[in-house]
């Protein structure tokens, strides 16, 4: 079976596997004040040229949105989110949940410009409106498109002159980082708080959330403990991202992604198919007809979506893991 269905379908990289394996010699403390915690964060402010930004390591995306998105927000602030956002479509309502309200825009490729956010932010200035304090976008977008960096520098521009933060979900950000071409060290001067996912790229779960902004600090531990975010074995979590971060096997990760992504492109080019979405990242999407989708099941696992009548949309997922096999027997059925 060639797998294509998502970029979370393996138990960890063997780098990270073997880290766990050292854990259980020692005893260790708990809460994050272990030693893997330590040094994981350690790597990542390397990485990041920044001393003074507040690392905090979650078991996964949903919560790592609930605290990023809503920890520090009053409840009649709200978030501008485009309407194909994560947080607006594959939640089940968290942040909802959490009292505060999505402002969403239509997009018709996954991502928010500098112009369209102004423009929202300026309709909901009355009484009566929710008070816009916050923008969401990832990196990569639900669509598999990418931010350039002087795309996030505009949409960073214009939350500041309107004092929103601008927080950036990075469950794909190995991916978006190989794909746009940015060094991880710029992320923390174009926007307030984001996320580093470790889930859908050699962890075997985890999400590291990066705090910019001194005001978006001051209670997020207290805000993760009461949301049930705070495990007590940490150092489970530390220890996989020391081992993603420690040598730079984060960033060659995502690179193996989106190089199989590229590949993949080339032959669904070559085979004539009509892509839904342009590709950019290692989420393909192809429209494809309904009739053949049993066929190429029964040799590949893919995610179908609603188009129309007679076609879907199929949409496939490189890893680091993907070979070029793989590739070769999806795209011949194809």
């Amino acid at each position: 079976m060639n797998i294509f269905v998502n970029d979370y379908n393996d138990l960890c990289h063997e780098r990270v596997f073997k880290k766990l394996s050292e854990i259980e010699k020692n005893g260790h403390l708990g809460y994050g004040s272990d030693a893997y915690t330590k040094k994981a964060k350690e790597y990542i402010k390397r990485d990041l040229k920044d001393e003074g930004v507040e690392i905090e390591f979650v078991g996964g995306g949903t919560i790592a949105n609930i605290v990023a998105v809503s920890a520090n927000l009053m409840p009649y602030e709200g978030i501008i989110a485009a309407d194909t956002g994560h947080i607006t479509a594959h939640e089940t309502g968290s942040i909802e949940a959490t009292g505060h309200k999505l402002e969403t825009i239509e997009v018709p490729d996954g991502k928010l410009t500098a112009d369209l956010i102004e423009q929202r932010v300026l309709s909901l200035g009355e009484e009566y409106h929710i008070e816009p304090k916050m923008v969401y976008i990832s990196q990569t977008t639900e669509l598999g498109t990418v931010y350039s960096l002087e795309e996030l520098r505009e949409i960073y521009r214009v939350c500041v002159m309107h004092g929103l933060y601008l927080y950036i979900d990075g469950a794909r950000m190995a991916t978006g980082l190989a794909a746009s071409g940015i060094d991880v060290s710029e992320l923390p001067k174009v926007c307030d708080i984001f996320t580093l996912g470790g889930t859908k790229n050699g962890a075997m779960y985890g999400e590291a959330i990066v705090i910019v902004d001194d005001d978006l600090k001051t209670n997020i531990r207290k805000f993760m403990k009461q949301r049930g975010a705070v495990m007590a074995k940490g150092f489970a979590l530390g220890a996989q991202f020391a081992a993603l971060f420690e040598e730079g096997l984060y960033y060659e990760l995502g690179k193996k992604s989106f190089e199989a992504s590229k590949k993949l492109e080339t032959k669904l080019r070559e085979a004539g198919v009509k892509f839904y979405q342009e590709p950019v990242s290692n989420q393909i999407f192809i429209e494809y007809p309904v009739e053949k989708i049993d066929d190429l099941a029964r040799e590949n696992m893919f995610e179908v979506m609603p188009l129309d009548e007679d076609n879907r949309v199929l949409r496939f997922v490189t890893t680091y893991m993907t070979t070029d096999e793989e590739i070769e027997n999806l795209v011949k059925l194809i």
